[in-house]
């Protein structure tokens, strides 16, 4: 074991993971996160291309819980968050910048390793012994996973009844279709249709939306019965099937368009606690939208939660 060890370590830099870190830091504990992606963020993920400005995976959140609140509202009033829409009473809220710019932002001041991915999670001497895909070995006193549960189970050691209960959590698929046009969407305002006819769930004009750019980008989100079953069809097929069914609203020539798949989009049901913690020396926590449920909010607090867990061990 190497002189220097962690004392907590979360895995995954999604909203869940800069959460728990976030809290963990501001309780005046040294705190580390590993995450595989380019950088922090997760599904609040944005993209720049062909001169169009697009949010790939959430779209907006909406707040309901005082302690998330208590997180917006400052960035509401700096204009890093804006309302966007309001439906059936409640304010949709987005990001000017891209909603990957609020994760940014939190990880500003988090200590993160990106482009870790991690392959294994083992209890070693009373010590969390963390093995990568490029052979570092991470050493902590406890640990958060925010990964997604099956991926979590593939990684971590956790024993029954504890992997059972888990095992049942799934996820619904989610595939998209980012596209830029020659002109304007015919997407009525304020941007955002919630469509209840496959093979789409919901269409988003980032222009309307307020994240500018010179040309307007689509969102275009497959349902999960569409995403399960074209899962591995070639993406030029996904794409011309998508962009068809959407091309109603569309309104102007496709000019460019980008693929990402979503594998863990949504959980199919929440687990009735807001974090998974697992008792032992070391101790472990997992959290996610799958506990705090299959919202931006639900994941904040769900990490929240999985940091005051460990602080009360």
């Amino acid at each position: 074991m190497p002189d220097s060890l962690e004392e907590y370590i979360v895995i995954g830099a999604g909203l869940s993971g800069l959460a728990a870190a976030t809290v963990l830091k501001r309780a005046g504990r040294p705190v580390l996160l590993l995450d595989k992606g380019r950088r922090a963020g997760g599904r609040m993920a944005s993209r720049h291309f062909e001169q169009a400005h697009i949010d790939y995976g959430a779209q907006f959140f909406s707040v309901r819980d005082p302690e998330f609140r208590q997180f917006i509202d400052p960035l509401a009033e700096s204009g890093r968050v804006t309302r966007w829409f309001e439906r059936d009473g409640e304010i949709r809220y987005c990001s000017p910048a891209g909603m990957n710019s609020l994760p940014r932002q939190m990880a500003d001041s988090l200590r993160i390793a990106c482009e870790v991915t991690v392959n294994a999670v083992r209890r070693d001497q009373h010590r969390w012994r963390i093995e990568t895909a490029g052979g570092e070995v991470y050493w902590c006193k406890a640990v958060v996973v925010t990964a997604p549960v099956p991926q979590a189970l593939a990684l971590v050691e956790i024993e029954p009844p504890a992997r059972e209960e888990l095992a049942t959590i799934e996820y619904h698929r989610c595939l998209a279709i980012l596209a830029v046009l020659a002109g304007d969407s015919s997407i009525p305002a304020p941007g955002f249709l919630r469509l209840a006819q496959e093979p789409l769930q919901t269409l988003s004009d980032n222009r309307q939306k307020g994240l500018g750019g010179h040309a307007t980008g689509v969102t275009i989100l497959a349902s999960p019965a569409f995403s399960l079953q074209h899962w591995d069809t070639p993406q030029e097929e996904v794409a011309r099937l998508l962009l068809a069914a959407a091309a109603p609203w569309l309104g102007s020539p496709v000019t460019h368009w980008r693929y990402h798949r979503w594998r863990y989009s949504q959980p199919v049901e929440t687990f009735p606690a807001p974090c998974y913690g697992v008792e032992g020396d070391p101790p472990l926590v997992l959290a996610g939208d799958a506990f705090g449920g299959p919202r931006v909010e639900g994941a904040f607090l769900s990490g929240v939660a999985a940091a005051r867990w460990l602080l009360a061990r």
